[in-house]
């Protein structure tokens, strides 16, 4: 009897699923990203290299606001600030992440961690109000997360989100970073346009940068 039910349970889930059809996502599909990010060939490092001069730079340098700004619009109202001047994807649980371009003194350079920073003075009270991160090393999501045209919808999981976002770590880390003469930093103004996420326990952002020039404006 119980082989019997078995049998007829089976039959049944057959011709249910024989009848379903899956169907793609006509947003996703429509989209055109997701095969391209995802792909059995998925490179992140190739896939940041192609993009990071014609799309991840302009992205943020379209979006950027002075620090100054940021940094009276967020001592004022961090979540009004990061409406107007942030971004944060479709998670409203995470942290605010606003494009900003800077310029001021270098008055602090850190170069014994491997997460080596210098220190900002923008304002020129002699006092850091910004820290740059210079690598060798560049921890976080910062970058990733600035982006307003990429999102995890795009990569068939986490991981290989992920993977572009430390590719775009190490992008910057190689190509914005490592070329600023770090024994000769302080003293030196710079300009740098880059990223920061919004760390209400933070006394400084810590900005990530796409872009950074030593002299005068």
């Amino acid at each position: 009897m119980r082989a019997m039910v078995y049998a007829a349970v089976v039959l049944v889930a057959s011709v249910a699923l024989a009848g379903c059809k899956l169907v793609k996502n006509d947003a996703q599909a429509s989209k055109g990203s997701r095969d391209a990010y995802s792909s059995t060939n998925y490179d992140p490092n190739a896939m940041v290299a192609s993009m990071w001069s014609s799309k991840v730079v302009p992205d943020v340098e379209k979006r950027a606001t002075d620090i100054g700004v940021l940094l009276d619009a967020i001592k004022a109202d961090p979540d009004a600030a990061g409406k107007k001047y942030g971004y944060r994807g479709k998670d409203e649980s995470a942290p605010w992440i606003f494009p900003t371009r800077l310029h001021g003194k270098i008055v602090s350079v850190d170069t014994e961690s491997s997460q080596g920073t210098i220190g900002i003075d923008t304002k020129g009270d002699g006092i850091a109000d910004v820290i740059v991160d210079i690598g060798p090393t560049v921890l976080g999501t910062t970058l990733r997360d600035s982006l307003d045209f990429i999102s995890f919808a795009d990569f068939r999981n986490q991981i290989e989100y992920a993977r572009f976002g430390t590719a775009l770590n190490a992008y910057a880390a190689t190509h914005v970073m490592k070329p600023l003469p770090r024994k000769d930093l302080k003293g030196q103004m710079v300009s740098v346009t880059g990223a920061f996420s919004y760390d209400s326990s933070s006394e400084q952002p810590e900005v990530v940068p796409l872009a950074a020039a030593l002299g005068a404006k």
